[in-house]
């Protein structure tokens, strides 16, 4: 067994030093910057198709989005290490630290590429019977973003903090299998504070005796409170964007479309690609890709 299983880590491992090197200079080339996406899609990539459920592991994760609206124009490529530990069934911890690339078309003119560290995340997970429960699992999260990063764009809107619970639940069958995703995520930042509630829900199949599964859903996100901030400091109640903000009035509501593959290369290694493509007026990016390598231990 072990003898059989050592091409497979060997190829999974030359698939990891492709990503880490082709993504960031194709990001390059193509003067990679721009626009993110919401904390619901970022929730949903960093999953890497196993699931919500507390655990040990380790994620290569490439983060991609295109955006020809916005303020500034531009693309966004984030490299991420995410690790993730669980010194009991039920409980993890983690963090997940990124490499941006952006590229910015400011008036339509060239672009404007800048490269350095991203804001850095931090999460705990909590799934209750996780030693008893397998095919239906119910799991809380927290996390935050902290202003680490060291790149700035042509619009900059400041240091940023957020702070965003989430629950997710997934059921599992022998082939199928369903998950549902609630987010609240509220930011700080110096033009104000903003909360968006998020929610989604993704159905797929397991292919090829489960080494192959595909998926879709869709996920849609409400602003649910403004708060801007005078010249004088004071936070004060608004219905209208903030400033370094377009189209993010109270009450607008994005909604996204999900793809998502996973191929299981053993019952620890996995490869996954995942495809976000925007399909309401309202939207932070026209279409967005993430493809991750994960080990579980």
């Amino acid at each position: 067994m072990q003898r059989s299983s050592e091409p497979r880590r060997r190829l999974a491992l030359v698939i990891l030093a492709v990503v880490l090197v082709w993504f960031p200079s194709r990001a390059k080339a193509h003067h990679v910057a721009g626009h993110g996406s919401s904390e619901g899609v970022r929730s949903i990539n960093s999953l890497g198709s196993r699931g919500g459920s507390a655990r040990s592991r380790l994620m290569l994760l490439n983060e991609f989005s295109h955006s020809g609206v916005g303020i500034v124009p531009g693309q966004r490529n984030d490299l991420s290490l995410l690790g993730e530990y669980a010194p009991i069934p039920a409980f993890s911890f983690g963090a997940q630290l990124p490499f941006t690339i952006i590229a910015e078309q400011p008036d339509g003119g060239p672009s404007e590429v800048q490269a350095g560290y991203g804001d850095t995340r931090a999460f705990i997970r909590v799934t209750p019977h996780a030693d008893k429960l397998i095919h239906r699992t119910l799991t809380f999260v927290v996390g935050a973003s902290f202003p680490t990063r060291t790149i700035r764009s042509v619009v900059d809107t400041g240091r940023l903090w957020s702070v965003t619970p989430s629950v997710i639940y997934t059921r599992t069958y022998s082939r199928l299998y369903w998950q549902l995703l609630g987010v609240a995520s509220t930011e700080w930042r110096p033009a104000g504070v903003a909360l968006d509630l998020s929610a989604g829900g993704q159905v797929g199949g397991r292919l090829l005796g489960g080494k192959l599964a595909v998926g879709g859903g869709a996920l849609v996100d409400v602003r649910a409170v403004n708060a801007c901030r005078s010249v004088a400091g004071e936070l004060d109640y608004c219905a209208g964007s903030r400033a370094g903000e377009r189209d993010r009035e109270v009450g607008t509501t994005r909604a996204t479309a999900l793809a998502n593959f996973a191929w299981n290369i053993d019952s620890r290694w996995s490869l996954t690609l995942g495809v976000q493509v925007p399909f309401t007026p309202r939207r932070d990016f026209d279409v967005g890709a993430a493809l991750g390598a994960v080990v579980v231990f």
